[in-house]
C-alpha cells in the first residue's frame, strides 16, 4: 500500500537542499542558492541548527557516518517543528506521470 500524497507545492526561497555533491545542485536550479548544502563540504547537520525550515529536500545520500548525522538531525527537525521531508526526486514525480498520460 502506497500513501497518495499529491503533488507537491512549487520551491520557495525558504525550502533547504542537501546534496552529496555540488554538481547535483546544478540539476536544481530552482533552489536560492544560500540554502543549499553538501553533505560532505560542510556538515549539513551543522547548518540545520537554529533554523526551522517548513521543507527539507535531499538527494541520494549515501551510507556514510555524516548521512547518518544527518538523517538524525532531519528526523529531529520533523519531530520538534513539524519540517517535511522530502527527496528531490518527488518535486517531479507527478509532472512525469501527467506526461505519461498525455
Amino acid at each position: 500500500m502506497t500513501l497518495d500524497i499529491g503533488p507537491l507545492d512549487p520551491v520557495d526561497d525558504d525550502d533547504i537542499l542537501i546534496v552529496y555533491g555540488r554538481h547535483q545542485a546544478r540539476r536544481h536550479p530552482e533552489f536560492n542558492r544560500d540554502n543549499v548544502f553538501t553533505l560532505h563540504g560542510v556538515a549539513a547537520w551543522a547548518n540545520l541548527r537554529g533554523r526551522r525550515p517548513k521543507r527539507v529536500f535531499h538527494t541520494g545520500l549515501g551510507l556514510s557516518r555524516e548521512a547518518g548525522r544527518l538523517m538524525e538531525a532531519l528526523k529531529e527537525l520533523e519531530y520538534r517543528y513539524g519540517t517535511r521531508v522530502h527527496h528531490v526526486g518527488e518535486l517531479h514525480k507527478y509532472d512525469q506521470e501527467q506526461a505519461d498520460v498525455a
